[in-house]
């Protein structure tokens, strides 16, 4: 009797043993398929660190064009002039009334086109996606914050008003270097190395103020994780341009309509 009780002792032993064995590969196994969660910040100060510097490498031959023959774009005619159809992200929806028409007074504003946005990112989105994050992401802004943008208004502006914010200002091109060309006014190469500074090295008061990853190449700096850092071609309205309205919404409701 007594030597059954030590064999039945011992086979229980060996069993926990495998079992415990089993369970320790097994969590293993499970710990090694969990993918790291992406350090968003670190993320946004490498993309920085990144754009700050062309390698010479950088430059793409494919950005948008402002031009009648570019089949993306939307134009209409208002009052007996040209507009394009353009889109700012931001966070004053109230200063962009639908069907109204405005004068931007509050500065130089930045512009993506509506349509390269869609096809961008429309596909990919889900009722449960943080559409801010990614929109930031895709445009070179910084991880939301307080201070993140919400809506995006959807602008007629006069093409002549617009800007490339690039080595190369012009709109109608495919490409354009970092480097100022030697065309430029004085005006815009001061307009040039001041966005340098606020870009990249002036000094941060709050815990919302940012550095930003500004390419100089015509596009955005997409700082996804494991996102091409070739965002959408960018563009810079003029202070003081008037416009019309055509839609005004939140990140989400863009994609929507």
């Amino acid at each position: 009797m007594k030597n059954a009780f030590f064999r039945f002792h011992n086979s229980l032993y060996i069993f926990i043993i495998v079992l415990l064995g089993f369970t320790v590969v097994s969590c293993s196994k499970d710990d090694d398929n969990i993918t790291p969660t992406p350090d968003i910040s670190a993320l946004y100060a490498q993309s920085i660190k990144d754009a700050m510097v062309d390698n010479g490498s950088e430059a793409i031959d494919s950005l948008w064009p402002i031009t009648a023959g570019n089949p993306n774009l939307q134009w209409k005619t208002i009052n007996g002039q040209n507009y394009v159809l353009m889109a700012t992200f931001m966070r004053y929806p109230e200063s962009y009334p639908v069907g109204d028409s405005i004068t931007t007074t509050w500065g130089d504003s930045w512009f993506f086109i509506p349509s390269q946005m869609l096809g961008k990112l429309g596909p990919g989105f889900t009722p449960t996606s943080d559409t801010i994050q990614r929109i930031s992401q895709l445009l070179g802004l910084p991880p939301v914050n307080s201070k993140s943008n919400t809506h995006i208004a959807q602008i007629w502006v006069h093409a002549e008003r617009l800007f490339r914010p690039a080595g190369d200002p012009s709109i109608n091109t495919t490409t354009t270097g970092s480097t100022l060309v030697s065309t430029v006014s004085d005006d815009y190469r001061a307009w040039f190395n001041n966005n340098i500074i606020y870009s990249y090295y002036r000094p941060l008061n709050a815990a919302t103020d940012y550095y930003y990853p500004w390419t100089r190449l015509g596009y955005t700096y997409d700082w996804a994780p494991g996102a091409n850092r070739v965002g959408l071609s960018e563009y810079v309205l003029k202070a003081n341009s008037g416009c019309w309205v055509e839609n005004t919404t939140t990140a989400a409701g863009f994609f929507q309509n």
